[in-house]
């Protein structure tokens, strides 16, 4: 570890460690005010000690779960997890908070105790109500449908139905049961295809194992076929190959910066995520495909639209940015990306992005709700 890592450590941990001191004292304030006492030493040491723990419970759980209990490590992931959240709204509201205090205490007549109180219970109650909500978003699964029309012909079907699903984070948080619930979902719309566009895992595949996740992908049923590719979080446990065999057990074609001729009509067309070290260029990819049939490409991340609107890719499907997940935060995914959700067309090619099915981090949604993703693609009538 060099010496400039070492420096940015050591910044990050003590802005850290200050921000949630800074919390954990108007939490500790707003009890006493409550009790209107001073509490006991021994009540401090308890309030501090689960606050900390709480604080730290996430970190704790990802550095530690090779050596942890299996349900110490659940316990701590997922109280961590909520916690997270918790500290992001926390900081905005209660600076907000303490703005609003400070002026009316100092341009009103009430006193401290009422003002602490008040707005107090006004930032709990806040709190609370975005993480109901946010975990609502996450399980209230909403379908996005586009029509999109290729100005190529398909010899073999003049449309075609896709479902696309992105960024499922399968983990301790998103379990075998949320995903037997999207399979169930989307066999009930019979698609032709079924797209993956990456980030299956979060990092570790051991939930995927444990909970036997493979058996309830086999039980997707598209006509034609489901294919993936991995995402920047399916590469960073290291057990990318492991997934990949997983999946092709499952039935579900990884393409690696691979491309396959469907039916001898339509190619889908796979990459690398650019966290992958050597991936390909996609012009490379593209070499000797017949571009007179409809190319479909999976890329994990929306990056460069131009590049595949210029090699002439009909389709592309992403995900990654999850639409920010918390709001504000879709402010600045929309400043990053040129299509950060939702649908766009440049010149001849469509492109669509998922704010995704599962959640990195807390398993909450304020942003957006999770989604699945239906196309419709219809094609040019045949000269022939």
């Amino acid at each position: 570890m060099n010496r400039r890592v070492i420096i940015n450590l050591v910044i990050v941990t003590f802005f850290f460690l200050l921000i949630n001191f800074y919390l954990g004292i108007h939490g500790w304030i707003y009890i006493n005010t409550i009790l209107k006492h001073e509490l006991h030493t021994v009540s401090k040491l308890i309030y501090w000690s689960i606050f900390w723990l709480f604080t730290f419970a996430y970190i704790l759980s990802r550095v530690l779960k090779k050596h942890l209990p299996r349900p110490i490590f659940k316990f701590l992931h997922h109280i961590g997890a909520y916690w997270l959240a918790v500290i992001y709204y926390l900081i905005f509201i209660l600076l907000i908070s303490d703005l609003i205090g400070w002026l009316l205490l100092t341009f009103t007549p009430l006193s401290s105790e009422k003002l602490i109180i008040s707005l107090g219970t006004i930032v709990l109650l806040s709190i609370v109500f975005l993480i109901v909500k946010g975990r609502r978003n996450a399980l209230n699964t909403q379908f996005i449908h586009y029509d999109i029309h290729v100005e190529k012909s398909n010899l073999h079907s003049k449309a075609l139905s896709i479902v696309l699903v992105s960024d499922l984070h399968l983990s301790t948080l998103v379990t075998n049961k949320r995903l037997a619930f999207l399979i169930d979902e989307i066999n009930k719309l019979s698609p032709d295809l079924v797209l993956i566009a990456g980030d299956i895992i979060d990092e570790d595949i051991t939930p995927f194992v444990e909970e036997n996740m493979v058996e309830t992908f086999k039980k997707l049923k598209p006509s034609i076929g489901t294919y993936a590719v991995p995402g920047n979080h399916d590469y960073y446990g290291g057990h990318l190959d492991l997934l990949v065999d997983h999946l092709n057990d499952a039935g579900i074609h990884i393409l690696l910066d691979e491309k396959e001729l469907v039916e001898n009509s339509f190619y889908i067309v796979g990459r690398k995520d650019l966290a992958s070290k050597n991936r390909l260029e996609l012009h490379d990819l593209l070499k000797d495909i017949d571009h007179t049939k409809p190319i479909i490409l999976l890329d994990h991340q929306p990056y460069r639209l131009d590049i595949p609107t210029n090699l002439g890719v009909d389709l592309q499907v992403s995900g990654h940015t999850h639409r920010g997940q918390f709001k504000p935060n879709h402010l600045i995914t929309r400043k990053l990306y040129e299509l950060d959700w939702g649908y766009l067309q440049k010149n001849l090619s469509h492109f669509v992005v998922s704010s995704g099915f599962g959640t990195w981090g807390p398993p909450i949604r304020t942003g957006n709700p999770s989604e699945i993703v239906t196309i419709n693609v219809t094609f040019q009538e045949s000269s022939n």
